[in-house]
């Protein structure tokens, strides 16, 4: 009965909050031109790959030591809320954009809000403030892009995390500190951080970098695919988030992720097959990004079996594993960006996207049979 409380309240969030998500950025890509929607991507990217840098502190890792009760949270959190800051000066000055700094500030409060909410099971929480952020997110989105322009919209997200930036700093500072008490978890912290690194590669570099060698144009159009692929993978994503915090608290759920690889099959038949159909009629002006759907779906199943996996390695905190499987993700897709792209343009990304989370799965499974946990 707990599974299907948490497990719906978590669902109907995310599965909610993520279609009014992807309603605003489907929405924006019918009114702006593919080089405009790769701009935004572009610039929110920076923000994002700096959010991944400044905190110590991540969404995993505040769920792990909330779950577990580990009691040097809130020194963690409040050294990354110092780094943050120090990140968003410095990121000004460099693009001299107040929302691009703005907006770092709010990707770490919700990343770290989030986490400590689904590691104590606040699920009630969790909902009342994601809800808030995805329907203010279309709110502000759409208000600012009509009154001031696409060059706006940065700021527009910014705003939509007012909540999750209130409640962060409001968490941290009733605390009393004891920083000595990092050193007994530094090892953990410390390969946490490596895997927020690594990861911010193949989430947010990529983006800047195909942006860079290839033009906003191209980055729009798959910028576009990647969120028709979010869009599919939101069932899956949603079960692999609760299954965190059942792998945390013990729960054995062996059946259920088999029926997780089930529905992720008949989800990425669905891409192949059925969405690219639809595309001409609700996008016009990006009929490049049929082809990279097709592929791109292939990538459903893989990258839940990497989450599962994910789910289950961070449970018994062993990093190194999960670093290991972000690396080999990261490698292929930049080597595909640098040697398929200008042949074969976004169809090499396609392919590099897939194959790279076929590496991530092979990794974590090649390592852990190298290297198997000790209860």
């Amino acid at each position: 009965m707990n599974r299907i409380k948490g497990l719906t309240t978590i669902g109907f969030t995310d599965v909610l909050g993520l279609s009014v998500s992807a309603f605003f950025w489907f929405i924006l890509a019918t009114l702006v031109e593919p080089e405009e929607y790769g701009n935004i991507f572009y610039f929110l990217s920076i923000s994002s790959m700096v959010s991944s840098i400044a905190p110590i502190a991540s969404n995993y890792l505040n769920t792990v030591f909330s779950a577990k009760k580990i009691d040097i949270l809130y020194e963690v959190n409040l050294l990354s809320a110092i780094t943050t800051g120090i990140g968003g000066i410095v990121l000004y000055f460099i693009t001299q954009r107040i929302d691009i700094a703005f907006l770092l500030i709010g990707l770490v409060c919700i990343n770290l809000t989030t986490g400590k909410m689904l590691g104590e099971k606040n699920f009630r929480l969790y909902s009342i403030t994601s809800l808030f952020q995805k329907f203010t997110t279309i709110i502000f989105g759409l208000s600012f892009y009509f009154l001031f322009g696409f060059e706006s919209i940065i700021f527009a997200l910014a705003l939509s995390h007012v909540l999750h930036i209130i409640l962060f700093f409001k968490d941290i500072r009733i605390k009393k500190y004891h920083f000595f008490r990092i050193k007994s978890r530094i090892k953990f912290i410390l390969t946490n951080y490596s895997n927020e690194l690594v990861g911010m590669f193949g989430g947010r570099v990529d983006k800047i970098v195909i942006g860079a060698m290839f033009g906003f144009t191209l980055l729009g159009h798959y910028s576009l695919v990647i969120q028709v692929i979010a869009g599919l993978m939101i069932l899956p994503t949603i079960i692999t988030k609760y299954l965190i915090t059942e792998d945390l608290y013990g729960v054995k759920n062996n059946d259920f992720k088999k029926k997780i690889v089930i529905v992720s099959i008949i989800i990425s038949l669905l891409g192949i097959f059925l969405v690219p159909e639809i595309i001409p009629h609700l996008f016009p002006k990006y009929l490049e990004v049929i082809e990279p759907i097709r592929i791109m779906s292939l990538s459903i199943l893989p990258n839940t079996f990497a989450r599962i996996q994910v789910a289950k390695y961070l449970s018994q905190e062993r990093g190194q594993i999960i670093m290991v499987g972000a690396i080999s993700y990261v490698a292929v897709l930049f080597a595909g960006i640098f040697t398929l792209v200008s042949s074969l343009g976004i169809i090499g990304l396609a392919i590099s996207f897939v194959i790279g989370y076929v590496a991530q799965v092979m990794a974590h499974t090649i390592y852990n049979k190298k290297f198997p946990h000790k209860e």
